[in-house]
Formats: structure tokens, C-alpha cells, sequence
């Protein structure tokens, strides 16, 4: 899973802390995947979260915890979530209802 925006970084920790706070998700293994330090960096910049979901039922509530977190972001944030060679892509900004998330998710990931 990655967002997308130059300031994408900070995002994605708040993220990553977002889904570690939702007790719905305690079975779901969360680990950030570092990018390369770029020349003035001073250190490594989370690049995506990776999560590992099992069974099905938590992913409803992954997709869920994701549409609520896009739901309440003041700036522009776009979601890329993929499951294999499965994926969607949500410009949060063009967000009508955060369900439209978790429906779109699933429908995408799961094949529902």
C-alpha cells in the first residue's frame, strides 16, 4: 500500500499510525518498506506500508480503517493499494462517502 504526493511520507506515517491505533486490525501484521536515503536526506523515508491481512474478513476492515483515515485528510492524499498483480488506485480529494473506499477496495482486491 502506498500514497502518492510530495509529501507523501509524512502521510504515510500518520497512516501507519492510524492502522496500528484501530483495535479491529490487531491480527494484521503492518511494516513500513524504506526507500533509498536520497543526497540530503538524513535518513531512510517510508516509501509504502506493507500489511499482511488474514482471512478475508480483516481486509473488509483494513479497507474500512482506510476510507475513515481518507476520509478526515485535509490535503489531497491518492491510496495505492495492491494485492498481487491486483490494484486500486482513491484520490481522496475526490471522495464523496470514506464507504466508497472500503467498497471499492474490496470489490477491486477481493473480486466481490
Amino acid at each position: 500500500m502506498g500514497l502518492i504526493g510530495d509529501e507523501a511520507g509524512d502521510e504515510l506515517r500518520r497512516l501507519e499510525q492510524w492502522l496500528r491505533q484501530d483495535r479491529e486490525l490487531g491480527r494484521v501484521t503492518i511494516t513500513a518498506q524504506a526507500a533509498p536515503a536520497g543526497e540530503g536526506d538524513m535518513g531512510p523515508v517510508a516509501e509504502a506500508l506493507h500489511l499482511l491481512v488474514e482471512p478475508r474478513v480483516v481486509l473488509t476492515a483494513v479497507a474500512a480503517s482506510l476510507g475513515t483515515w481518507a476520509g478526515v485528510r485535509r490535503r489531497a492524499v491518492r491510496i495505492r493499494v495492491r494485492s498481487g498483480d491486483k490494484e486500486v488506485e482513491i484520490d481522496a480529494s475526490r471522495l464523496q462517502d470514506p464507504d466508497e473506499v472500503a467498497i471499492r477496495i474490496v470489490r477491486v482486491l477481493d473480486g466481490r
